[in-house]
């Protein structure tokens, strides 16, 4: 447990590698397609932390693990015990791509998946969230469960400044609330307000957008999406 308190200062750009033809219906994406859309794309992307060795005294290292050239990211951590590399995910679930890349991974975790199942998946992708922005939030490998648990245990009232989206000239979105892991898959959603002086949050002018979470006191998570990227089907999604 204790190698879940690592305090993780990841302030990476964390943009898209290559290019992704999503042209094809998300019924017909291969699992490659819908993994790179959750985790490397514009809408959803990865640090991955690798394991950490024991050690009894505060350690700050620079790690270049799944990072840009020229980009650092710094990992501080107290005694601890050796444990296998943590994934932390950020995703935007109100991101059309991001809905339609889940509703695949469910239809091909289900070989024989019933009839009617690409229907419903299609009413959670058609959903309209009015106006909340919303950003999943989850963490694999390592002592993933141990961490899921720390997630649940947190509240809106406990993460209303410790967790944020903000864009290049410093504005940040309206928090608006939490929401625990559910058992979905899709982790732990953090809810935001779309629009910022009755303007949207994101538009095609903005550069990048910055998300970040603390999630304990010793553990802070930091990424840069880059807007530009965020253009699908001739639409801004986010």
């Amino acid at each position: 447990m204790k190698s879940l308190f690592f305090l993780c200062s990841v302030f990476a750009f964390c943009f898209s590698v290559g290019a992704q033809d999503l042209s094809k219906p998300w019924t017909e994406w291969s699992k490659k397609d819908a993994e790179k859309v959750l985790n490397d794309s514009s809408w959803g992307q990865t640090y991955v932390q690798e394991a950490a060795a024991p050690t009894s005294s505060a350690v700050v290292t620079n790690t270049r693990g799944g990072m840009a050239s020229g980009d650092t990211r710094n990992v501080e951590s107290g005694e601890s015990k050796a444990s296998g590399p943590v994934k932390y995910r950020a995703r935007f679930l109100t991101a059309k791509p991001v809905r339609e890349a889940f509703s695949r991974m469910v239809i091909l975790s289900q070989p024989t998946a019933p009839a009617d199942l690409t229907s419903q998946l299609q009413g959670f992708i058609d959903r309209d969230f009015g106006d909340f922005l919303v950003v999943s939030f989850s963490l694999e490998g390592g002592n993933a469960k141990g961490a899921e648990m720390m997630l649940s245990r947190l509240t809106g009232e406990m993460l209303k400044d410790k967790v944020f989206l903000e864009r290049k000239d410093g504005k940040k979105a309206n928090f608006i609330d939490y929401k625990v892991p559910m058992g979905d898959g899709m982790g732990a959603k953090i809810v935001f307000s779309r629009t910022l002086d009755n303007k949207p949050f994101l538009g095609e002018g903005d550069d990048f957008v910055k998300f970040f979470f603390q999630v304990s006191d010793r553990q802070k998570i930091s990424m840069k999406f880059k807007v530009s990227g965020m253009n699908y089907a001739g639409k801004l999604e986010y």
